[in-house]
């Protein structure tokens, strides 16, 4: 019997810098950029897209005073559901499965918004980690408090989306070995064990965009603290 974890092993292809896990990253970029065509009879497939860009520049507008941050916080998502996807639908490495992958995308993210915080407010964006209106004598421990939940976000944010995709691959892998193990024991619950296997993939890929989702927008959250300056 196979370790539930199999799915976990990187698979190297031709040389040690080549494995699934970088294949399904070029492939996660190589459907975006084709997904940037467009045509004058929308297809189905660009709808959906206008609709997902339709929603992100919405969000976009609530939090700032300009579209400046639709692009990135976009492509942001789309590259962490597509990652995803691959992951899910050709049973390899799930690279957003790997703490050191989605930690470097959530320290990435943290970085790039204090440094835009400094570039924007220079020193005064030190003022954000006492809060407005608190007592002085207390400015040691909310400066400490308020630090500590600033530099524990990048920690957070990727162990969120690797511990959610992780826990997710795995059940449906145990859940799917229960179904199939009844299939075959007793043959009645055939339709039984069909609906448990279909409902926990409908679950699974709605995790998927669920936590590519979630990561984009508290980036956005991230990057709205650092925009307007309290």
């Amino acid at each position: 019997m196979c370790s539930y974890f199999d799915q976990f092993i990187v698979i190297q292809i031709f040389h040690p810098l080549i494995s699934d896990s970088l294949l399904i990253v070029f492939c996660a970029l190589l459907v975006i950029y084709f997904l940037n065509k467009s045509y004058i009879i929308p297809t189905r497939i660009q709808s959906v897209i206008e609709i997902i860009i339709d929603h992100w520049q919405d969000q976009v507008k609530e939090n700032f005073d300009n579209k400046y941050f639709t692009l990135p916080l976009l492509s942001l998502f789309l590259f962490i559901l597509f990652m995803n996807a691959f992951g899910f639908f050709l049973f390899a490495f799930p690279t957003t499965t790997h703490i050191s992958v989605t930690f470097g995308m959530a320290l990435s993210v943290w970085l790039g918004v204090i440094i835009y915080g400094f570039v924007k407010f220079k020193f005064n964006f030190l003022s954000q980690f006492f809060p407005p209106g608190a007592p002085l004598y207390m400015s040691p421990l909310l400066v400490g408090i308020e630090l500590v939940s600033n530099i524990s976000r990048p920690i957070a944010l990727g162990l969120r989306l690797a511990a959610n995709l992780t826990a997710g691959h795995l059940l449906l892998s145990i859940i799917s070995e229960f179904g199939c193990k009844l299939l075959w024991a007793a043959p009645t619950f055939s339709i039984f064990s069909t609906l448990i296997i279909i409902a926990m993939t409908c679950l699974e890929l709605g995790v998927l965009v669920i936590q590519a989702y979630v990561f984009s927008l508290l980036s956005l959250i991230y990057l709205k603290d650092s925009y307007h300056l309290h």
